[in-house]
């Protein structure tokens, strides 16, 4: 491994926390990162999540991009497609070697397994987190009908420290291979990339730059601006430039409508983007600027070399559905010169970034639970996350996706995106860690009411995530038991029981809650006593107390676990006293 290698490494490995697991899981890890970025465009997912896990063969990582959303479970995968009534997909594999060369062998075996995967073939797969990505490809395929713009696409990654020079027997390897892949008609395309040491760099590089695009702006007016609003403008904006701002360099949705109160609804039962579409494909181009509303985009920084501008960390905060539409009818002649009526605010404001989001969303019905996701609640989480001391258990809570993308000042493994923070909070203080595992989705629908309440005490969010943060380092070092990372969620559940001996927290009881969230903050604050209490936890799930069948994967997600575990917790802890 060259130097410059070794270097982007070994910071990934502290900007992560992975300073205690073995060198070949660090340089795994250090590729899925790599690789996932490059396809999703956010440095928020978990790399973890998408390994194999031990001795899986053939291949070290999948993700699977549902609509542009890196998913967990096939249950994620499902609300997705009620919500949005269409499949977008691409299957990602991940294969790392820390050799310096590439190997024929270890390519045909990566390919091999791969086509496995998407054969009856597949249940030699022997790891639990495999079956997981195989019930995702099954419930992907018994949907085809929700594949409206195409069928699947594959991408293979072959990851090693070596350089790739083009030999003859390699690319022989990989051509032939990925001839056998396409034979099999799954997808509507197959790349096979080898990622040389120089590949490496330059994806990871791409993990620490903002979000830029730059554009040739000519039809526009300035708008009158105020106080902590750099510039303004409005105008028409050609597709041409426009697609600049939402597509990459790979022909992929940027990750830029994250802040967007609504997510993409699919035309076929959407109105509004029935009429969008139908203006384009009719030959209305002409119209558009005049029968849309328009996109506005909030950017924190601009360049302005004439007209020719640069657009730095940006999101769209209302267009969301207009641009996607213009994604979907992006090969349409004609489509290039067509013109969109286009605003743009740069500011470093988040108070008028969130006030802009409200008002450009307000002007067709939105409902309050699809607000809530920028009420100040959560600005004033990610203030109160930034008011605490910087020591050990500093953490920051991410509300705006990639916010802390390019801060070197703060380490990855320290950020709780919403996804995280929701997920430890559920688990933790509303008893709900079978969903947290399997049905995501109906924790999403809480926001406003069990989540993100404004009656809440923002101890309790900081409290969740910190004894989260505590646990994955458990894990990471492997110091706890076997199916502890499978259940992490439910232990989350029996620490903070085994701790405060409360049955079912008021997270609106703000008195209480302060005192119980210090009991734990006490016992995190002490690294023994935390690994004792979660060994503890741990050891109440594998125990005969309960005698939990772990070969049964889906009792993770089964409800009559929880209760079977607060049934156990309350008899052993309680009802003997």
């Amino acid at each position: 491994m060259n130097a410059i290698t070794r270097g982007f490494l070994n910071d990934f490995i502290d900007r992560k926390g992975y300073n205690r697991i073995s060198p070949s899981l660090q340089f795994e890890y250090f590729c899925n990162f790599c690789v996932i970025n490059k396809e999703f465009d956010s440095i928020s997912f978990d790399e973890k999540s998408i390994s194999t896990g031990n001795s899986a063969q053939g291949i070290d990582g999948i993700g699977i991009i549902v609509n542009n959303k890196l998913c967990a479970n096939a249950s994620e995968i499902k609300q997705i497609m009620e919500l949005n009534r269409m499949l977008t997909v691409t299957f990602v594999f991940i294969q790392s070697k820390s050799s310096a060369k590439f190997n024929n062998q270890q390519i045909e075996n990566f390919c091999r397994w791969t086509k496995n995967f998407f054969s009856e073939e597949a249940t030699l797969f022997s790891t639990d987190e495999m079956k997981n990505f195989i019930e995702m490809r099954e419930f992907i395929y018994l949907n085809t009908r929700y594949m409206k713009e195409r069928s699947p696409n594959c991408n293979l990654y072959f990851c090693t420290t070596g350089k790739w020079e083009e030999d003859e027997n390699l690319v022989s390897v990989v051509n032939s291979n990925k001839k056998e892949i396409e034979s099999l008609d799954l997808f509507n395309d197959v790349e096979i990339f080898p990622v040389d040491s120089k590949s490496l760099q330059g994806l990871y590089r791409k993990t620490k730059e903002p979000v830029e695009a730059t554009i040739k702006f000519e039809r526009k007016v300035n708008i009158p601006t105020i106080n902590e609003i750099t510039v303004a403008y409005s105008g028409l904006l050609p597709f041409s430039e426009f697609k600049k701002i939402i597509i990459d360099e790979t022909g992929k949705m940027k990750s830029v409508f994250d802040d967007n109160i609504r997510d993409y609804l699919e035309q076929e039962d959407n109105p509004v983007n029935k009429d969008i579409s139908s203006t384009i494909q009719k030959g209305g181009l002409e119209q558009f600027c005049i029968l849309n509303n328009g996109v506005t985009i909030v950017a924190e920084e601009i360049t302005e070399p004439g007209e020719t501008i640069t657009l730095s960390n940006y999101q769209i905060v209302n267009g969301c559905q207009t641009s996607n539409v213009l994604y979907e009818n992006r090969t349409i002649d004609g489509i290039e010169d067509m013109h969109i009526p286009v605003k743009i605010i740069v500011t470093t404001s988040h108070k008028i970034k969130s006030d802009i989001t409200r008002a450009t969303n307000n002007q067709t019905a939105v409902d309050a639970v699809e607000l809530e996701a920028l009420t100040d609640f959560q600005r004033n989480l990610e203030d109160y996350y930034n008011s605490l001391d910087k020591d050990d258990y500093k953490l920051y809570f991410e509300r705006r996706t990639n916010q802390y993308k390019n801060a070197d000042d703060v380490a990855l493994f320290r950020i709780v995106n919403r996804e995280s923070q929701i997920k430890s909070l559920s688990s933790m203080f509303l008893n709900n860690p079978h969903n947290v595992t399997g049905n995501y989705g109906r924790l999403v629908e809480k926001i406003g009411i069990e989540i993100f309440n404004p009656d809440h005490d923002y101890i309790s969010y900081y409290t969740s995530a910190l004894a989260y943060f505590t646990l994955e380092n458990l894990l990471n070092e492997n110091k706890l038991l076997t199916h502890s990372k499978r259940f992490r969620y439910h232990i989350l559940l029996v620490f903070r029981f085994l701790i405060t001996k409360v049955v079912s927290p008021n997270l609106k009881d703000s008195g209480r809650m302060q005192r119980n969230c210090n009991q734990i903050l006490v016992i995190l604050k002490d690294s023994q006593k935390a690994k004792e209490v979660f060994l503890e936890s741990a050891e109440f799930i594998e125990g005969d107390i309960l005698n939990i069948d772990f070969k049964d994967r889906k009792a993770v997600e089964r409800k009559n676990t929880t209760d079977l575990i607060m049934e156990k917790l309350i008899e052993t802890y309680l009802r003997e006293k």
